[in-house]
């Protein structure tokens, strides 16, 4: 793709400076791709990525001893990496300023996310190979992820989270906690939330992929009432064949001190998505990352009729993992 070349270009002078490549490895726009990738990773998770290295062809992570190879778009381990052809492709966004207006959809990119959002194509598609985000956050099965599980205090409510993610949502809480002091937006929004919900082990809804919900990464805040506010692509799907095209001012938002509160600490929101979500926030501190460096090379990533997504393995947007 085009744009795959502009950033090989403007991201190996970055890396020379931030990421410093030993030898004499000669990088063409893919391993740039794999390289960004992995580092955003790294940086994100320094304590369970050990270690980075240009591996047989490919660039490589270490966790816990197993290495991951970036294989077409994948992240596999080396005894699947020749299997590549049957998992699915990686798709990392570049986590944008604002929701992108429905607005500015091209007929193309309605019909692209109308096909995406299709249950069953969801459901029946290729899937991610599993293991690299197993490895990452702890527990490939249910008793591995509760057994990294607390409890933490979140606008009032206990909820049961990843233990890497305590802090950063005490963080959240008392950010928060302190804008509803002077902000009456962000006090009528802590005073009127129905239901808060955090760990719970469970596919991503139409697919066969575990969502970050599964490792306590992930937060729902449902307000009591949303006054026919839409909040979820999915529920939207079900009655409106036009669920991408709900205007922003139509889609409940929690108050903009939230999503900074939030964004802050490494979280996503899912408002900003084309598959919108509204009412969720993941830690995706990965994410963050790759947006330092994009935005300063210029993000040369971001086309008129998509969403961002850097590096696509495809033309697909779908959420990482609601």
């Amino acid at each position: 793709m085009r744009y795959l070349g502009q950033l090989a270009c403007f991201a190996l002078f970055l890396f020379t400076a931030l990421y410093p490549i030993t030898g004499s490895t000669i990088l063409n726009g893919e391993d740039v791709r794999a390289r960004l990738i992995f580092e955003a990773f790294r940086r994100a998770f320094p304590d369970r990525i050990s270690s980075l290295e240009f591996k047989d062809e490919e660039w490589t992570a270490v966790i816990d001893g197993t290495r991951f190879f970036w294989a077409h778009g994948r992240i596999l381990p080396e005894k699947e990496r020749e299997k590549w052809a049957s998992y699915r492709q990686h798709v990392f966004i570049a986590y944008p300023d604002q929701p992108k207006d429905p607005r500015s959809y091209s007929p193309e990119r309605i019909a692209a996310l109308r096909e995406q959002g299709d249950a069953e194509a969801r459901l029946n598609g290729d899937d991610h190979h599993p293991a690299f985000r197993a490895a990452l956050y702890g527990g490939a099965r249910r008793g591995g992820a509760e057994s990294n599980l607390v409890k933490v205090l979140l606008f009032d409510r206990m909820v049961s989270v990843h233990k890497r993610i305590v802090q950063p949502i005490k963080k959240v809480n008392a950010a928060v906690s302190a804008a509803a002091k002077h902000d009456k937006e962000t006090a009528i929004f802590l005073s009127s939330i129905g239901s808060l919900g955090a760990y719970n082990w469970r596919e991503i809804r139409g697919t066969t992929r575990r969502s970050l919900h599964s490792w306590g990464l992930a937060v729902d805040v449902q307000p009591q009432r949303t006054r026919s506010k839409i909040m979820f692509w999915e529920w939207e799907r079900d009655r409106n064949a036009d669920w991408m095209l709900v205007p922003l001012k139509d889609r409940w938002a929690p108050p903009a001190a939230v999503i900074a509160a939030f964004e802050k600490e490494g979280f996503v929101w899912g408002g900003k998505w084309d598959f919108y979500d509204t009412m969720h926030f993941e830690y995706r501190p990965e994410l963050q990352e790759m947006k330092k460096v994009l935005s300063a090379i210029g993000n040369p990533g971001v086309q008129k009729d998509e969403q961002a997504s850097v590096f696509p393995g495809g033309k697909e947007a779908l959420p990482a993992a609601r």
